[in-house]
């Protein structure tokens, strides 16, 4: 039994997130979808990753904040002097944002909104999974 919130069993979904002044968001909204490589903390999360696993593409530090998009991991996190993982994401023709995510009672406390600075990979349980999934276009 781990302390750990996040297990194979918990996992719903990852969340990547990006802030738009460190990362351009032109490129990706042109193509529609988010780069391939995203960079992840070193840690036990990273070693969790796998491909297929789902992900949520979050947008942070903007008047249009929240879920701009999701996909799937298409391979585990690669160590190197910064971890990297490879995803397919595509965009939203508009974001789900963060006003309607956290008025949602199961969303509220997601760990994007308790815990915006925390380096990727973020994530969301089971549970949050179905309810974002049924709010996806």
């Amino acid at each position: 039994m781990t302390d750990r919130p996040i297990t194979l069993d918990t996992l719903g979904a990852w969340v990547i997130k990006c802030n738009p002044h460190t990362t351009d968001l032109a490129p990706m909204v042109t193509a529609g979808r988010a780069n391939e490589w995203w960079c992840v903390a070193e840690n036990y999360r990273s070693r969790l990753m796998a491909p297929e696993q789902p992900v949520l593409f979050w947008v942070s530090s903007h008047r249009l904040r929240g879920l701009w998009g999701a996909g799937r991991l298409t391979g585990v996190a690669v160590p190197g002097p910064r971890w990297k993982v490879p995803t397919d994401i595509t965009l939203f023709d508009e974001p789900i944002l963060a006003a309607r995510l956290s008025a949602i009672a199961e969303l509220h406390a997601l760990e994007v909104f308790r815990s915006p600075q925390q380096s990727n990979p973020s994530w969301i349980d089971r549970d949050a999974w179905s309810t974002v999934r049924a709010l996806m276009p």
